[in-house]
């Protein structure tokens, strides 16, 4: 983490601080510079830990689908769902709204966020998406 504790205080404060709005906060730059490694570090960070109800880190493969992403972050939750493999996208991404519609969360994603947007609250409660 060589010269990026700036970074990391930087984007601590805008996961925990700031407007109550819901919102995106990216980290962006070149591959091998560590993008990966400070949001972990920010994700298991205590006062980030604390700050957020629900928190999830969601790895990606290069081909992805939404269904494949709704269920991981279900998964993650430990959310159980009857009949799983005959919900299609907008089932499960109800689940996924109503189970975090008045919680705030954080979680943590890789390049996926314009496809699965729709299924996060804006409860203006501080949840954030890194």
């Amino acid at each position: 983490m060589v010269g990026l504790d700036d970074a990391l205080v930087e984007i601590k404060a805008q996961l925990v601080g700031g407007s109550p709005q819901f919102e995106v906060v990216s980290i962006v730059g070149t591959g091998g510079i560590g993008k990966t490694t400070l949001a972990h570090k920010v994700y298991i960070d205590k006062y980030v830990e604390y700050h957020f109800d629900i928190r999830t880190w969601l790895t990606v493969s290069q081909e992805y689908s939404v269904r494949e992403i709704l269920l991981g972050l279900l998964d993650s939750m430990k959310i159980k769902i009857d009949g799983r493999s005959e919900k299609d996208i907008d089932q499960l991404g109800e689940i996924l709204y109503k189970k975090l519609k008045g919680w705030r969360y954080l979680f943590v994603m890789d390049d996926v966020w314009d496809n699965v947007k729709r299924y996060f609250p804006e409860d203006k409660i501080g949840s954030r998406i890194l």
